[in-house]
C-alpha cells in the first residue's frame, strides 16, 4: 500500500496556511493541457506499446531510440544564458563513469571514504585557488541556489537588515529562484545598475550582489562595487556571482577585487548541457566566520598522529544540521558529489595553463562574432563595457524569430530572444561563443542574420 505521511486534517491545515483550496492548485503554474488526472494517465497506459503482451528487449530499445531521435540536436550552439556549450576532454568521462564514482551518498564513514573525500578536497582546493578566496565548500545544487545560500549567509551576519541589492543584469531565473526562496524570510531585492549602487546603499542593506559577467555578459569593475560598498558601510557583504566559471581562469578573482563570497554555476567545467541539468553550484568564503555559516561539504585534510599519511574527513559541520528544518544553514541535502568529480577532473586535466587558454579562445571567438555582427545594418551592441564569451545585440526591427529560424535551417541554434524572458528586453538578442564554434558555424550565424533582415 501507499504510505501517505499526513493525515487528511494536516493536509488541510497545511492547505489553509499556504492560501489554496485544492491540491490541484498548487500546481496552477502549469499548463491545464500538461496535467495529468488519474483518468488521464490510465487511458495513456492502456493505449501505450507496453499495453498488451508487454515487449522483448530489442523492441523496447528501438521504441526508445525512435523517441530519443526526436530530440533536436545542433551543429552549433550560440545560446549561453546560464548553460554552456564546452569541449569535455574523454578523461572526464572516462574517470566519472567507474562504478566506484557513481554513487551520490555523502562519505560520512571517513574510513571507508577516503578516495571520495580526498576528491571533495581537491575540488574545493581547486575552486578557492580559481575564485583567489580562502574557503570552499561542495555539493550545492546550481548557481541559483548557491545563491541564496549565499543571501542566507549574509543575513546570519546582518540580521536587523532585510534589503539585498542587486548591481548588474541577474539571471532571471536565479531572481525567481532568490525571491522565491527568500520569500518566508521577508528579504526584499533591489536591481540597480553598478554606476548607481552607492545611491542604494542605507542601513536597510544587508548585502550586494555583483553580477560580473552579469546576464548580459558585460563584466563590471568588482573591485570598485566592493570599494564603493565598504566606504559606506563596512558591515555589508559583497557578494559576486558569476554564472560563467570559465571566466574565473581570465579575469581578476573575487578575491582580489575583495568580495566576501564568492558564488555562481560550475556546469562549463566539464558537466554537459543535458538540455539544462544537472548544473553545479559552487560558494567560497574569504575569513573564517563566514565559513562557519556555508552549507554543504565541507572537507578537511590532516596527518597521521604518528608518521606523514594525509588524512580527510567531513568537517566543521554536523550531519544532523542538515535536518534541522527551519533552523538548518541550508536544506540542500542531496550530494552534489558526482558533478563535483567532473569539475575536479576538468579542472585537474587543463590545469591553470589551460584552462585559461580555453578562456582566452572564447573572448576571441566572442569578440570577432561581436564586431562582425555590428558591421550588419540595424545591429547594435548595447553592452556598456567588455564581455566574457557573451553579449547582447540591439535590433531596430522585429526581425528576430526570422534570423532564429534562418539558423535552425542550417542546423544552429542562434540568439536567445531576450524578449521572450522579458518584455523589457524586447528586440534584443543575447549571443555566445565559445571554443566549440568552428569559423563556418560562426561565418554560417553571420549570414542568417543578414538573411533576417534582408
Amino acid at each position: 500500500m501507499d504510505y501517505i505521511p499526513h493525515a487528511e486534517s494536516q493536509i488541510k491545515f497545511m492547505m489553509e496556511k499556504v492560501g489554496v483550496k485544492r491540491l490541484a492548485d498548487l500546481f496552477d503554474t502549469i499548463p491545464r493541457e500538461l496535467l495529468l488526472d488519474d483518468e488521464r494517465a490510465k487511458a495513456i497506459l492502456k493505449s501505450g506499446a507496453l499495453a498488451d503482451n508487454g515487449m522483448t528487449e530489442l523492441e523496447l530499445k528501438n521504441l526508445l531510440a525512435g523517441l530519443a531521435s526526436k530530440n533536436k540536436a545542433y551543429k552549433s550552439i550560440f545560446q549561453g544564458a546560464g548553460s554552456y556549450w564546452h569541449y569535455i576532454p574523454a578523461v572526464v568521462d572516462y574517470l566519472t563513469s567507474r562504478g566506484e564514482l557513481w554513487t551520490s551518498y555523502t562519505p560520512y564513514q571517513a574510513e571507508r571514504s577516503q578516495g571520495y573525500l580526498q576528491a571533495i578536497f581537491e575540488y574545493q582546493s581547486m575552486i578557492a585557488a580559481m575564485t583567489g578566496m580562502n574557503f570552499s565548500n561542495a555539493s550545492l545544487h546550481d548557481g541559483a541556489t548557491a545563491l541564496v545560500d549565499a543571501i542566507v549567509m549574509a543575513k546570519s551576519q546582518n540580521k536587523d537588515r532585510d534589503t539585498v541589492v542587486i548591481a548588474g543584469k541577474i539571471n532571471p531565473f536565479y531572481k525567481t529562484v532568490v525571491a522565491t526562496a527568500l520569500m518566508p524570510r521577508d528579504i526584499k531585492l533591489i536591481c540597480v545598475e553598478p554606476g548607481k549602487l552607492a545611491a542604494s546603499i542605507d542601513g536597510s542593506v544587508m548585502a550586494i550582489i555583483a553580477c560580473s559577467p552579469d546576464f548580459f555578459g558585460t563584466i563590471h569593475d568588482v573591485a570598485a562595487i566592493v570599494q564603493a560598498t565598504k566606504q559606506k558601510d563596512n558591515s555589508i557583504l559583497v557578494i559576486q556571482c558569476i554564472t560563467e566559471a570559465l571566466s574565473l581562469a581570465m579575469l581578476k578573482s573575487p578575491g582580489a577585487a575583495g568580495v566576501d563570497i564568492a558564488v555562481g554555476e560550475a556546469q562549463s567545467l566539464g558537466i554537459p548541457m543535458c538540455f539544462g541539468g544537472p548544473a553545479l553550484g559552487f560558494l567560497a568564503v574569504s575569513d573564517s566566520k563566514l565559513l562557519h555559516k556555508m552549507p554543504g561539504r565541507i572537507v578537511g585534510c590532516t596527518k597521521e598522529v604518528a608518521g606523514e599519511r594525509l588524512g580527510f574527513t567531513l568537517t566543521l559541520s554536523a550531519r544532523e544540521q542538515h535536518i534541522r528544518r527551519e533552523k538548518a544553514l541550508s536544506n540542500i541535502c542531496s550530494n552534489e558529489a558526482l558533478n563535483m568529480l567532473r569539475a575536479a577532473i576538468y579542472m585537474a586535466a587543463l590545469g591553470g595553463t589551460g584552462l585559461k587558454q580555453v578562456a582566452t579562445i572564447n573572448v576571441k571567438k566572442a569578440n570577432y562574432l561581436k564586431a562582425k555582427l555590428c558591421e550588419i545594418k540595424g545591429f547594435t551592441c548595447i553592452n556598456e563595457g567588455p564581455t566574457f564569451n557573451e553579449f547582447v545585440m540591439k535590433k531596430k526591427d522585429t526581425s528576430i524569430q526570422k534570423i532564429i529560424k534562418s539558423c535552425e535551417s542550417k542546423d544552429i541554434l542562434g540568439p536567445l530572444d531576450l524578449g521572450t524572458v522579458n518584455i523589457e528586453w524586447k528586440g534584443l538578442m543575447l549571443f555566445c561563443a565559445t571554443e566549440m564554434n568552428e569559423s563556418k558555424a560562426i561565418d554560417d550565424l553571420i549570414a542568417s542574420c543578414k538573411e533576417g533582415i534582408a
